[in-house]
């Protein structure tokens, strides 16, 4: 009798123990679960900061060729090499999801345009973008960075 006592704690016991081992094991999965996810974000956030901080790098040389073709300079090798630079560099973000916002036509989205002027248009429909004066961009569905845009009365 008092054997089969010993024998049943036992066994008891080694069912307590599994319990405890299974829920190290849970709260070990649910620690790298989470491990991951804080890494994806952190990884999100940083890609995030850089783009922002690359953003007024591509105005620049996006304003430098809009002035190299008023001055008629747009065949000399260095606006070449900008041109290229900048190519380069919007094929590099758009390949790790940026995306450009602001499209003649579009609808205004306050959330994505930032409105510069209104004006009538027979062409476009009202509320519409007549023209995009500065590119907007947007990453992960955050927005970088507003469009700046002209739109047609409503």
């Amino acid at each position: 009798n008092e054997l089969n006592e010993l024998k049943e704690k036992i066994s008891n016991n080694e069912k307590k123990i599994y319990d405890i081992q299974l829920r190290h094991l849970a709260h070990i999965e649910n620690i790298k679960k989470n491990a991951e996810i804080e890494i994806k974000n952190i990884k999100i956030i940083k890609k995030e900061q850089f783009f922002k901080k690359i953003i007024p790098i591509i105005e620049v040389l996006e304003n430098t060729l809009t002035l190299s073709k008023k001055l008629d300079l747009n065949k000399e090798p260095l606006i070449q090499g900008i041109e290229l630079t900048l190519k380069s560099l919007l094929k590099i973000i758009y390949e790790f999801g940026v995306k450009k916002e602001g499209k003649k036509n579009e609808v205004f989205n306050p959330n994505i345009h930032n409105i510069i002027l209104t004006e009538n248009s027979t062409e476009i429909q009202p509320n519409h973008i007549i023209s995009v004066k500065r590119n907007g961009f947007s990453f992960n569905n955050i927005i970088l960075r507003k469009a700046l845009v002209i739109v047609c009365k409503i």
